[in-house]
């Protein structure tokens, strides 16, 4: 390797640090067409003639000087905020003649490389940036945020991927009933049968889910298209046997070229079906749409909004089931964080609107789940990392209108509690292990509808 030019000396941690606040807001939701024709300048107070003319100025005196980094990297800096990220790219690439093995110059590219959604060249200057010697120990914690968000974001044109599970869960009380076999109607006690009551019961399920993502060569736009299904059968209460599916398509736009870097918005048609029974239990037919915004390698901002119609048939033991049908909207917001690079943490806000036919049965919800990650070591072997989860969250439904059938003079709310710890265990890259344990209490005015659940499964599961 080629010893560094006086240049490098005079050029310091400090000019590098400079160039890299202007160069590292990320671009989270891929920046799909690969050029920087999407990318928008941010020119900040400096005007885009004010910028264009100091870097015809920097430009000049390149020519004159090109051994000089301090000018070349004022340049390149200039040249981002423009959003000329290949013109920025190209003077990083040359300075890496005067300055090879730099590892702050092999970041900096790295994050242009990012910004323009190159995610695998990006990769290769990270990975280079890391084998350099005496790697600081700033660089070295950004270079592993990148190439997390890259590993999080995928870095292949077509992008097909999916995950199935199987296994056998218990419940204490697999029909959401009372735990008390008397309750009270319309002030009156009332013996109800043993379907009713709390009732545990084991089953088999199997639960997957399959993605496909393309991204088209012009204007940074995505098509997907994703199909999720879920199934179960139960060992004692065979009126519980569910089958669901659901699928969505439509595109994601790459909102850079409008100014809005790091930034996507999807738009999806989704439909979904239910069997309960083997019988038709729900259809339902709507649009979806997501904004999504990575602010930082660390940082996640995510607003969805869905609409469905959702249209309900009786089944054999559900003969009212149709007075449930009617529109539903759903509202969340999620915002993510890594605290390190093995633990993360997820809050969401989430609301909804139900409407049915009858009152009694329309509701609306509000509420708040939070969920950690934790990465760490097999604790056996020299497998893939293990995952320890916890999600906890608390929501809150008022329906409408009374059901006269259990209090005329009084409407139903409902305040629950959600807790469920996952643990996954990899075999492999692709195959692992998973156990679940989880709890939910509802407190209810109608104490009918009250009710607590633990939940116990294992699982394996398979991602392709």
């Amino acid at each position: 390797m080629a010893s560094p030019l006086p240049a490098v000396s005079r050029f310091s941690v400090t000019a590098a640090v400079n160039i890299l606040a202007v160069l590292t807001t990320v671009v989270g939701s891929p920046a799909l067409a690969q050029s920087s024709e999407n990318v928008a300048p941010r020119t900040g107070e400096l005007s885009a003639d004010a910028i264009q003319a100091e870097r015809d100025r920097l430009f000049q005196l390149m020519m004159e000087r090109p051994d000089d980094l301090d000018v070349a990297f004022q340049y390149a800096a200039l040249s981002s905020r423009a959003g000329d990220l290949e013109g920025a790219i190209s003077t990083l690439e040359r300075m890496l003649i005067y300055a090879p093995g730099l590892p702050r110059l092999q970041l900096e590219l790295g994050v242009l490389y990012f910004r323009l959604g190159a995610y695998e060249t990006a990769r290769q200057y990270f990975d280079a940036t890391l084998a350099g010697p005496d790697v600081p120990a700033e660089v070295q914690t950004r270079v592993a945020q990148y190439i997390a968000a890259i590993d999080r974001q995928g870095s292949s044109a077509s992008d097909f991927a999916g995950s199935v599970r199987k296994g056998l869960r218990y419940q204490s009380n697999a029909n959401a009933g009372p735990t008390n076999s008397t309750v009270t109607l319309n002030g009156l006690p009332y013996l109800v049968d043993d379907l009713t009551v709390a009732g545990e019961d084991v089953n088999a399920y199997a639960n997957g889910s399959v993605r496909y993502r393309h991204d088209l060569d012009e204007q940074g736009i995505a098509i997907e298209a994703g199909v999720s299904g879920y199934a179960a059968g139960y060992d004692k209460r065979d009126t519980l046997n569910t089958a669901a599916a659901e699928v969505y398509l439509g595109p994601t736009f790459d909102l850079a070229r409008f100014g809005l870097d790091d930034r996507s918005l999807s738009v999806f048609l989704v439909s979904s079906g239910v069997l309960l029974e083997g019988d038709r239990y729900l259809g339902s037919l709507g649009a979806s749409t997501t904004f999504d915004w990575q602010i930082s390698p660390i940082d996640a901002f995510s607003f969805q909004f869905t609409y469905r119609y959702e249209d309900y048939t009786n089944t054999k033991t559900r003969l009212t089931a149709e007075q449930q049908s009617g529109n539903r909207f759903d509202t969340q917001v999620s915002y993510s964080r890594y605290l390190t690079e093995s633990l993360s943490v997820t809050g969401r806000l989430l609301a909804s609107r139900k409407e049915a036919r009858d009152g009694y049965l329309a509701s609306s919800d509000v509420g708040a789940v939070i969920s950690t990650a934790l990465r760490y070591k097999a604790p056996v072997g020299e497998g893939p990392a293990w995952i320890l989860a916890l999600d906890a969250g608390v929501s809150r439904r008022n329906y409408d209108d009374p059901d006269i059938m259990i209090n005329a003079e009084e409407r139903q709310q409902d305040t629950e509690l959600s807790l469920n710890l996952r643990q996954i265990m990899p075999f492999t890259e692709r195959v692992a292990l998973v156990t679940e344990a989880g709890y939910r209490k509802v407190w209810s005015n109608y104490d009918i509808k009250a009710f607590d659940n633990i939940t116990l499964s294992v699982g394996v599961q398979s991602a392709f």
